[in-house]
């Protein structure tokens, strides 16, 4: 099975192939076939993504119409990207009629770190956030052991998460509060990963210093497009299959303009016949 993931969630995008035999049992047997990231501060989502998805492919040695099951990352993170990306991956599964799996982008990127951690301290709790202005931190959290298996929807938003695992909007201090509640209820080890950590980097002073896991270098703050891939595979073999127009973003609060709309900051203009 072709595979082709893509997350705009945030300022670094990512597009990854990847390659699996659907005849053996989970995704032991997943292979990348190529990954490009780029950074989207300078330029846009809309100017990199489809470059980026034409580069993943034929650096793969794929056709487009090759791919077998489409992934994309879901959010929480930039409206615009966020749009610009899943409308993409709508628009390429549903004009093939193939499936498309969304994925959260958290979880993708907490997903590496909770691998690694699982292997030797499954209790430690993995802290993925990501900056998500106006003062506040997307964050995805749980053991290590609870987010191993518990990272995606089905079509009817089921979730296949594993109870303790929770993604929302905070701020900075409610997030601390939250984290602590549950660190310090079973005295568990902490780690944290994402933009969220370098723009508070005094907030995480806050937990308990002698109990953070630290990770190694090659875990990066940013999600990559291989993770949302494998999580997407993981949700096909638990049969989740999704109807490519029924996938959209995971924004976890209302934009700015809704916001404005709703305190009457804005005026609804009327719409001509």
């Amino acid at each position: 099975m072709k595979v082709l993931a893509l997350d705009t969630s945030a300022q670094s995008g990512s597009v990854a192939a990847l390659e699996w035999n659907s005849e053996t049992a989970g995704v032991s047997q997943i292979n990348l076939r190529s990954e490009f990231n780029f950074n989207a501060k300078a330029t846009r989502h809309s100017e990199k993504l489809m470059w980026a998805i034409d580069q993943a492919l034929f650096s793969a040695g794929w056709k487009v119409s090759e791919v077998d099951l489409f992934a994309v990352g879901l959010g929480p993170g930039s409206f615009t990207g966020l749009r610009i990306g899943v409308t993409t991956a709508r628009t390429l599964a549903h004009s093939l009629n193939k499936p498309l799996v969304g994925v959260s982008s958290l979880a993708a990127l907490s997903y590496p770190v909770a691998q690694w951690l699982n292997l030797f301290l499954p209790n430690t709790l993995v802290l993925a956030v990501n900056d998500a202005c106006k003062g506040e931190l997307f964050a995805f959290l749980g053991k290590a052991s609870e987010v191993v298996n518990c990272q995606t929807f089905s079509s009817e938003n089921r979730s296949l998460w594993n109870p303790g695992v929770l993604e929302d909007v905070f701020s900075p201090q409610d997030l601390l509060d939250h984290v602590e509640n549950k660190r310090s209820s079973k005295d568990l080890s902490w780690c944290a990963v994402g933009d969220g950590v370098k723009v508070y980097p005094s907030l995480w002073d806050s937990l308990p210093t002698n109990k953070r896991v630290i990770v190694p270098d090659h875990f990066f703050n940013q999600v990559q497009g291989r993770y949302i891939g494998t999580l997407a595979i993981e949700a096909f073999c638990n049969q989740v299959k999704t109807n490519a127009l029924e996938v959209t973003p995971r924004y976890l609060r209302a934009s700015q303009a809704e916001m404005k709309l709703k305190k009457g900051e804005l005026v609804r203009q009327p719409v001509s016949d």
